[in-house]
Formats: structure tokens, sequence, C-alpha cells
């Protein structure tokens, strides 16, 4: 019997696998059918996602140390930063132009810089400029993103400046964003400079150190490779598939509390379960008994791509900019879109709006494909080949609400049943480094446990 089966292959659930593995437990990996879900290691972004806090960068550099004094290190594991670099938006006349920098979420620090005017117009600018003199008589009190640059801006700049970068992070319009969540701490460095661009200017070092992207340098299937690599050295097992037995406890004296889960050739028993949770799944197909139900994420995103012929973006100094643009489809949704070159060509990076999950719950299995060549036909962009690549994804926390709200039930399912894990970034709003840390941290209180440490 095991200590523990993980179900997935995840990068949170082979994280809670690591952690349990190091400490000479008996572990087991299955790997759920894929066949109608997204693969777990093709939604993080290869030049690397946010990672605010450092969590995932201690990771990999924990999975890429030599096990023992002198040994090989897993230098593909080895984590490589990539700051934010601007982006090129849509002018007054539909023209691309340069985003004025530095910025936050595109709220510029110099509403009268040539950049801006370009993008703004010239009385526009102006009318942004007087954010400079206006006093600050709500303090703290503006809690929408969309209402603070409104207000303090004017609508122009949230339209062209903000709007573009904040759905293609979030999925939804700035409105619906909170400061808090979106700029943690601008609402404060706001009152503290008197104006919104000087508050821009002010966290402008912190924007750059909360959206560095961090990815691994061999690349994430190649991380993969070696977090099996690391596991097997630790005695973990595989198994090529795994679906949860129909009746996942066994009773009688001794087996009190036992987990079964069902592999090719028979039952396999487990003191306790990780499930890992990617994607839209918040109930995936290894997810015994429904356990997870209550953790389905509330919104979801659909999220793809496709290589495009030459969009025309003009070449400046930098070269050719990545461009972000929002664009509406047949039926009324706001998609966000980003060129950027690939290799000789380009690439497109579609984004849809947040849904409720219900209204998901009937999509064929093309549809999220199909909304995204939408996107692109919006954009008169050309898919250079037929296959589009597209994935339901869960969508971001826009609210500290949503997000106080996953992270209390999470809490409570940890609580009512303490020997299933459930770990992975449907859980925490698609945020795989945030997935990780929780997954790391969640994975030591198990282990005290089975190993006695703590009830």
């Amino acid at each position: 019997m095991a200590d523990a089966y993980v179900l997935g292959d995840g990068l949170p659930a082979l994280a809670a696998a690591l952690e349990l593995a190091e400490v000479g437990l008996s572990v087991r990996v299955g790997v759920p059918d894929r066949e109608d879900r997204p693969d777990a290691w093709t939604g993080p972004d290869d030049r690397g996602v946010p990672d605010p806090d450092g969590a995932l960068r201690d990771f990999l550099e924990h999975v890429a140390a030599p096990l023992t004094a002198g040994g090989p290190a897993a230098e593909a594991a080895r984590p490589v930063a990539e700051p934010p670099a601007p982006v090129l938006l849509r002018g007054p006349r539909g023209e691309w132009a340069p985003q004025p920098t530095p910025a936050v979420l595109g709220i510029p620090a110099v509403p009268v810089s040539s950049s801006a005017v370009a993008l703004l117009g010239g009385r526009a600018a102006a009318r942004a400029y007087l954010d400079r003199v206006k006093p600050v008589l709500t303090i703290g009190k503006t809690h929408a993103l969309g209402a603070l640059v409104r207000a303090r801006l004017g609508s122009v700049p949230l339209e062209r400046l903000v709007e573009p970068l904040v759905r293609e992070r979030f999925g939804v319009s700035a409105d619906e964003v909170e400061v808090a969540i979106a700029a943690p701490g601008l609402n404060e460095t706001l009152t503290r400079t008197g104006s919104l661009s000087g508050a821009a200017l002010a966290y402008a070092d912190r924007v750059v150190a909360r959206e560095t992207g961090v990815a691994p340098s061999g690349g994430w299937a190649a991380l993969r490779r070696a977090l099996l690599e690391r596991l097997a050295l630790y005695g973990a097992e595989f198994a090529d598939a795994a679906v949860p037995a129909s009746a996942p406890r066994r009773g009688g004296e001794g087996a009190a509390g036992e987990w079964l889960v069902r592999e090719d050739g028979g039952e396999v028993g487990a003191r306790s379960l990780v499930i890992g949770l990617e994607g839209a799944a918040g109930g995936c197909p290894s997810d015994p008994a429904g356990e997870s139900d209550e953790l389905r994420p509330s919104q979801l995103r659909v999220r793809g791509g496709a290589p495009v012929e030459d969009p025309g973006l003009p070449v400046g100094d930098r070269g050719v900019m990545p461009a972000v643009q929002t664009v509406t489809i047949p039926g009324g949704e706001r998609w966000s879109l980003r060129i950027e070159r690939d290799g000789a060509g380009y690439r497109v990076e579609a984004a849809g709006p947040a849904i409720p999950a219900v209204d998901a719950g009937g999509w064929g299995r093309d549809e999220p494909a199909s909304r995204v060549r939408e996107a692109l036909a919006a954009a008169d962009l050309r898919p250079r080949s037929g296959e589009t690549a597209a994935a339901v994804r869960a969508a971001p926390y826009a609210s500290i609400a949503q997000r106080d709200a996953a992270v209390e039930r999470l809490g409570r399912a940890r609580d009512e049943r303490r020997d299933t894990l459930p770990v992975g970034t449907a859980l925490h709003g698609g945020d795989l480094a945030t997935a990780v840390a929780d997954a790391r941290a969640a994975a030591v209180v198990l282990r005290r446990r089975l190993t006695g440490i703590s009830e």
C-alpha cells in the first residue's frame, strides 16, 4: 500500500509528490486519461509566468539542485526570468503605436509624453495631465480600477491604454477588477504621491518585479522530465493510467480509510490521495467520487492561439514589438489578442472573456477552438495552418471576495477530508506560482500526518 497516490501529473501535483517522497514516504503517481482534457503542461507560457513572491523560482531552484554534494544538477529546471516588455496598442485612427512607459497596467507615469500623445491625442493627454493637480478626495476608497482611472485620467486613457491590458490579463473590463487585485498597494501609493500618474511612476519598479515571467531554462516539458526523474530517485512508482475505484474506501479492521485506486492490472491501496486539478477541471476524471466537486472554478476562460500570416506590425527601433488589441466576436464577446514574432513568422495568443462555468457546460469539443478562430477573423488575422489550439481554464480572480471565497472553500474541503489533498491551478484562478506554493505547503502538512508527527 502506498502512503500517497498522486492523481495527475501537473506541476502542482508533482511538487506535492516531491515533498512527500523526499521524507521517505512511498508515493505512486497515476496519470489520468487526457483524451478530452488540455494537457496540464501546455498551459504555462514559454516566456514565463508571473511569480511575484518568488515561490516558483524557489521550487525550480530546488528541483535543479544536485541531490548530493558534487552531484549532477538538473540544469533544464534552472529558472530564467523574462522582464515585461512594452507592447503596441491601437491609436485614435486604429494605427499601432508603442504604449507609454513606465506604466502600471497601462496607466502612464507621464501622460503627456510623446508616446502617450500618439495614442491618446493632444486633448485627451492634456486632460490626463490634470491628474497631477487634481486633489485626492477619496483616499483609498476607489476600489474598481476602471473607476479610478476614469476619475483621475479620463475615459480615453482608460479605453486605449488600460482596457486592452486588463482584459488580456483578467478577461473582464477594468470596471470589474479591483485595484487591490490588479496592483496591490497602488491606492496607498496614490495617497502618498497625490496623483495616479505619480503613483504609477513610484510603483514602476514593483510592477517589473510582479510581472517578470519565470520559466525553466529547458522549457516546461524538460521540467516535467526532471521532476519525474527526481521522484524516481526517491523511489516513487508510476502508472500509465489511473481511474479511481467506484467504491473509493475500503472498510474492515486494519484497513479503515484506505483508498483504492483502480489501475490496468488491478487495484492499489493508498493511505492518502493527492488530486491534481488543472485547467477547468474542478472535478476532473481522476477525482474520486466527486470529492472536489465543490472546488470547481465558478469562472472559466478560453485561451488559445495559432501561427498567422504577417499582420503588418510596424518595425521600430526595438524591432517588431508585441501588439495587444481587443476585438468583439459574433455574439458580443470581447476577446484579447496578443500578436508577436515567433521565429521567422508570427503567432497570436487569444484569450476570451471570463464566463460563468455553467455557461460552458454544454459546449461541444470544438467550441473553444471555434471561438478562437472567430477572434482571429474579427482582427482580420489569417492562420498559417488549419490547426488552432484552444483550452478552457480557470479565469483569474478579479476581486478580493472571489479569491477569499475560493481560499475558504479549499481550506474547508481539506479540513473535512484530511486524507485527500486537492491541488492545482484550477483552485487558484489559474495562477501557477500560487498553486505550486500552496501544493508544497499543504503537502508538508499532509506528510506530518502520514509520518505521525501531527494528528
